[in-house]
């Protein structure tokens, strides 16, 4: 399926416009924009993944092993599923 192009206007620094009618080829400019914005974006989604991750709230484990607390939590869940599932029928 073809993904339908559209206009966009922005503004650039004059050293930076200069630059790019320097460096890239008139045909090739468009294409070379999008590809700068798209690895900005992901390099922005990557960051705030990362931000979010390191202000995530921290989890007192008693001392556990955190592999055995995860377990402890999945089982309980299970048992709760199964528990409502039952009482369902």
């Amino acid at each position: 399926m073809q993904e339908y192009r559209e206009r966009a206007a922005f503004t650039l620094s004059r050293s930076i416009k200069d630059e790019l009618e320097d460096r890239i080829a008139p045909s090739k400019r468009s294409k070379f924009v999008e590809q700068a914005i798209a690895d900005a974006l992901l390099r922005d989604a990557k960051q705030r993944a990362l931000d979010s991750l390191r202000d995530m709230k921290t989890y007192d484990a008693g001392g556990r092993d955190s592999v055995e607390v995860l377990r402890q939590i999945r089982r309980e869940r299970a048992d709760y599923v199964a528990s409502r599932h039952r009482a369902a029928k």
